[in-house]
């Protein structure tokens, strides 16, 4: 489900993806987290299991470690660091945080079993999803309007990545 998406991102260009976690690190990556006392969702787990984490203009989803792409210079951050600031933060919340912008933040909340996307600075939950796959979709054609936005992209064509707009 999570390629279809990517390979429209990618089609674009600018995103910045790694391999599927394996088991070994995504073991080490649930051990890390239930230090948190923190559990991924099976949704997310499954995401990783298609890439480990993403960054694209901005939007980021954490991985298992910190990715770093030495030619865009973009870096995919990790879950367990990502959580630990979220809980020094938020320390009465249970949420786990799953991705960001530099005005949002993307979580999931375990006791809604709901994503939400929560304002970086107010605090409050601007929308909300049943699915991990609908919060992905959404912000993945919210990106794709700023994208097209910012460089004119024609939708019948495909935007060079090398171009120095990106």
């Amino acid at each position: 489900m999570f390629n279809q998406f990517l390979e429209q991102a990618h089609d674009i260009g600018g995103v910045f993806t790694s391999c599927a976690i394996n088991d070994s690190k995504l073991k080490s990556l649930k051990d890390s987290l239930s230090s948190l006392k923190t559990d991924l969702p099976d949704e997310y787990i499954d995401f990783l299991s298609t890439t480990d984490g993403m960054y694209w203009g901005g939007l980021e989803f954490f991985g298992s470690s910190i990715i770093s792409d030495k030619k865009t210079g973009s870096n995919i951050t990790d879950l367990y660091s990502q959580n630990r600031i979220f809980q020094a933060l938020n320390p009465d919340s249970e949420k786990v945080a799953l991705g960001r912008t530099d005005e949002e933040n993307y979580l999931y909340n375990p006791s809604t079993k709901t994503y939400e996307i929560v304002d970086e600075f107010s605090g409050e939950t601007i929308k909300t999803f049943k699915h991990f796959s609908e919060l992905f979709q959404y912000l993945l054609k919210e990106q794709v309007e700023i994208i097209q936005n910012y460089v004119g992209f024609n939708e019948d064509e495909i935007v060079d990545e090398s171009s120095s707009d990106f």
